[in-house]
């Protein structure tokens, strides 16, 4: 049984370094792709001059808009219906986002992950709030939900991902350390065209790897994602 982790509204941008350099990935980590939900979407934090700037300039935006952003950010995170960070906990509230502010921009996909019930189990361990006004990252939001995957007409699966998720609710691909290739040798995994992992029997090998700090990767627990694009009709 698979749950729910989030909705992520991404724009795809060509990988610049490594292996994949000039390919697409299919991945809604921010290290490789743009999220049209980020730090500076959020009123209260309103991202650094840099990142404003950056977000005008990749999405095409103006003072105004990053406004009424902020404003309606606010209004679905306190419905929650966004989450902290960067990810809608329902598919409505996704599409409404996109047509409302960002229906001029092409190549814009909605990704929805999933995770299976132990990991689903691993990572709300994982990150629980530890203060009385610490509030729930937004994977740990929408997993509590418990939604269950259904086979949807309008969701493809593409493939897994294996994510490194910081305490902040963003997380890395495995692709940040452009090791696609390796982990296909060493456990003889498969990298679809869409740059993720087809399906595994047994994925706690690799868990095991990534997690073990000896080995490079970023010193965050690591999860198996799995990922469908939302057809947008």
């Amino acid at each position: 049984m698979n749950y729910l982790g989030g909705f992520y509204l991404i724009k795809l941008r060509p990988v610049d370094f490594g292996s994949k350099i000039d390919t697409f990935v299919y991945t809604s980590s921010e290290c490789i792709n743009d999220n049209l939900v980020q730090t500076w979407s959020y009123s209260w934090t309103k991202g650094t001059n840099k990142e404003t700037k950056e977000a005008k300039k990749n999405f095409g935006l103006d003072d105004g808009s990053i406004i009424e952003i902020r404003q309606w950010i606010d209004k679905k995170h306190e419905e929650e219906k966004v989450g902290w960070v960067d990810l809608f906990t329902e598919l409505e509230s996704a599409l409404e986002y996109r047509q409302k502010f960002f229906s001029h921009l092409d190549d814009i996909k909605i990704f929805a992950i999933y995770f299976d019930e132990k990991e689903a189990e691993n990572l709300m361990e994982e990150f629980k709030p530890q203060l009385e006004n610490e509030g729930e990252i937004g994977l740990c939001q929408t997993l509590s939900r418990q939604i269950v995957e259904t086979n949807k007409a309008n969701e493809e699966l593409v493939g897994f991902d294996l994510v490194g998720v910081e305490v902040g609710g963003d997380f890395h691909t495995f692709h940040c350390h452009d090791i696609g290739s390796e982990l296909s040798e060493k456990f003889g995994l498969t990298l679809n065209s869409f740059g993720l992992f087809d399906k595994c029997n047994d994925w706690k090998p690799v868990l095991d790897y990534l997690n073990n700090e000896e080995n490079g990767c970023e010193p965050v627990p690591w999860f198996v994602a799995k990922v469908k694009l939302v057809k947008m009709m």
